[in-house]
């Protein structure tokens, strides 16, 4: 966000304040954070979403633009919206003036309905993210670098722990496996899937339509294993005293602990509501969720309360905390989602790893559920084909505890369970970026 109002600052004053600039983030909550930070660079922003403070920001926009074409002396203006605004103003609007484009979390502008968005009218473009590589979309990734072009600061997380400007952590992998039925639909569901791979022009293999819809599918089982909650109960229990406490569920539907499938009264609920009883109602912790269900002002009671350290003690969410929301305070991270797409948990990883000097948080910890298909000492007695049916999963996983553990505090923690797998499956220690996951692995839900 800094770096984003500097070179906003910058480029202005270089062109004399001739210039108009839209900040485009891809959720609400966003928003505010730019507007919060943006006061300190002396900008006053028009704000443009569905429940903005500023009720009147359109007629502000439109008068804003109406300054431009005129060339009075409001030869400045600042729009932060929301994606969804973007989108159904068509942005830019017709000015003389120079346009500046920012746009934050900039790899969702990768995708095929956003990408109408980049326009060759914005005269200066910066693109915000951490991760810009879209996963599995080549061509989205090739848009974005058309649009915006090479990378002009790159700032790696090794640096920035090295340099003090995120905490060290220590990395617990949590192995946990399908169970008997589980794993009974996942196979099933990975032979029908070899039955849907095709080649596409450039000869790589991928799925059809309907392989796609298998494949999610077969992720919702993985991230709903039953074992998840079981253990999650495990490890979290030391904890039940503590605060400053983060829980990433998938957002997935799970038979709650101790259920019988016969049991026709026990229906399937949401794991983030099996998450909230387990904290809340067995151990007896402070714990609120962090949906898409609550509005900027929950949320916003929600941090204060979390910040403060007195009488909410963990957070649950799912997707939403993925993308830069500000909560440095959090210490200890469960990561139940289980995703093989790196944007999704380099973001997760550095939900936790931000500095909190009010809390005294000197490193922090992360509990990531690794989900296998069975037990390491049932493999020595798979098939060929069974082997081969596990490989996706197995690959998917093992590049996430690669990527956690190379960084970590406590690394070999992570090797040793590496070098099990791996010796299981007969797979190279060092796995290339090829041998991390076939072309159809699995996708979180």
């Amino acid at each position: 966000t800094f770096t984003g109002l500097g070179a906003i600052s910058k480029i202005s004053e270089d062109l004399d304040d001739e210039l108009a600039v839209i900040i485009v983030c891809p959720y609400q909550h966003l928003v505010e954070q730019w507007v919060d930070d943006i006061v300190k660079f002396n900008i006053q922003p028009i704000i443009g979403y569905s429940s903005s403070s500023q009720k009147d920001w359109k007629k502000r926009l439109s008068k804003a633009v109406r300054d431009q074409k005129l060339r009075s002396e409001k030869r400045f203006f600042c729009f932060i919206c929301t994606l969804l605004i973007a989108f159904a103003l068509r942005l830019p609007p017709c000015i003389h003036n120079l346009f500046y484009l920012v746009v934050d979390e900039a790899h969702n502008f990768g995708a095929r309905s956003y990408a109408k968005l980049l326009d060759e009218r914005f005269t200066y473009r910066l693109a915000l993210s951490a991760t810009l590589e879209r996963h599995r979309d080549e061509e989205g990734t090739a848009t974005l670098y058309s649009f915006f072009g090479k990378k002009c600061i790159e700032y790696s997380l090794e640096r920035a722990i090295e340099e003090e400007k995120l905490t060290p952590y220590k990395y617990y992998p949590i192995l946990v496996y399908l169970n008997d039925e589980e794993l009974e639909k996942y196979e099933q569901l990975s032979y029908e899937m070899s039955r849907h791979v095709i080649k596409s022009r450039g000869g790589k293999v991928k799925l059809d339509s309907y392989g796609e819809m298998l494949a999610i599918q077969r992720s919702r089982i993985v991230a709903a294993a039953a074992l998840k909650l079981i253990r999650l109960k495990e490890v979290i229990a030391p904890y039940k005293d503590e605060h400053f406490l983060l829980v990433y569920c998938g957002a997935t539907n799970v038979l709650p602990p101790n259920s019988d499938r016969s049991d026709v009264n026990e229906g399937d609920i949401k794991q983030i509501e099996a998450v909230t009883r387990i904290l809340g109602n067995e151990l007896g912790m402070k714990v609120s969720k962090f949906t898409a269900e609550e509005n900027i002002d929950e949320r916003n009671t929600i941090k204060q309360h979390f910040k403060d350290g007195d009488d909410l003690q963990a957070i649950v969410a799912i997707k939403c905390l993925d993308e830069g929301v500000n909560i440095p305070g959090i210490r200890t991270a469960f990561i139940l989602a289980s995703t093989t797409n790196p944007k999704e948990y380099i973001q997760r990883r550095g939900r936790v790893l931000r500095k909190s000097p009010e809390t005294g948080k000197k490193f922090a910890e992360i509990f990531d559920f690794v989900t296998l298909p069975r037990p390491l000492d049932e493999v020595s007695g798979l098939t060929q084909e069974q082997m081969k049916r596990d490989l996706s999963l197995v690959k998917n996983e093992l590049a996430r505890v690669l990527e956690f553990g190379r960084l970590s505090m406590n690394s070999m923690e992570a090797s040793q369970l590496i070098w099990e797998i791996c010796d299981c499956y007969g797979l190279p220690y060092d796995l290339n970026d090829d041998e991390k996951e076939d072309s159809y692995g699995d996708s979180e839900v």
